[in-house]
C-alpha cells in the first residue's frame, strides 16, 4: 500500500482502497477548481499581479499592489513574502 494515504484507507481491501483514493483525488481536484474560479472575485486586480499565497495553510489570492500590509503580515512566510516585507531603499 501507499504510505501517503490516510490510515483508514490503507486498511481497506484493495478494491475499496482504490475507490477511496479516487474519491479523495476527486475532492481535491474540485477544491482546486473552486479556488481557481475564485480569481474572478478579485475585482480591481490585474491577473498578472495576483500570487497564490497561504494563510495558516489555506490558499488565497494575494495582490501585492492593492492588498494591505496587514494581510501581508498574516501570510505564511516564504522567500517571496520575506522579500516583500523588507523596507525599500530609496535613492536620489
Amino acid at each position: 500500500m501507499v504510505k501517503s494515504c490516510p490510515f483508514l484507507i490503507r486498511n481497506l481491501p484493495n478494491d475499496k482502497a482504490i475507490i477511496a483514493r479516487q474519491e479523495l483525488k476527486i475532492k481535491q481536484l474540485e477544491e482546486d477548481v473552486d479556488f481557481y474560479k475564485s480569481i474572478l472575485r478579485k475585482n480591481n486586480s490585474a491577473i498578472f499581479n495576483l500570487k497564490i499565497k497561504t494563510i495558516h495553510g489555506e490558499r488565497i489570492w494575494y495582490d501585492k499592489v492593492f492588498d494591505y500590509m496587514t494581510l501581508l503580515h498574516q501570510l505564511d512566510e516564504d522567500d517571496e513574502v520575506i522579500e516583500w516585507k523588507k523596507p525599500i531603499r530609496y535613492e536620489r
